[in-house]
């Protein structure tokens, strides 16, 4: 049972973080982020491209044990790494 409670304690708290921070955001000033677009194919490249390719590089030049080196690529290579689970 305290596992259970410590779940939703945590599930609200993530909640209250997330809604929080979109609480705040400003639309005028998203509208015009979403207008840039040298921004977010930056944006896109380096999520996509340039960060796996940089975990990819850091695994074969330290030759990281095979679960750090899985663990490190599958971070990089998610969108949002390591904060997507929170």
């Amino acid at each position: 049972m305290k596992m259970f409670d410590m779940s939703i304690t945590g599930n609200c708290l993530l909640f209250c973080l997330v809604f929080g921070m979109s609480a705040t955001v400003d639309m005028r000033q998203m509208e015009r982020q979403l207008r840039n677009k040298p921004a977010i194919l930056t944006a896109i490249g380096m999520q996509f491209v340039v960060i796996p390719f940089i975990g990819f590089l850091v695994v074969h030049l330290f030759q990281l044990d095979f679960p750090v080196g899985v663990t490190l690529l599958i971070i990089t290579t998610s969108p949002g790494g390591s904060y997507s689970n929170w």
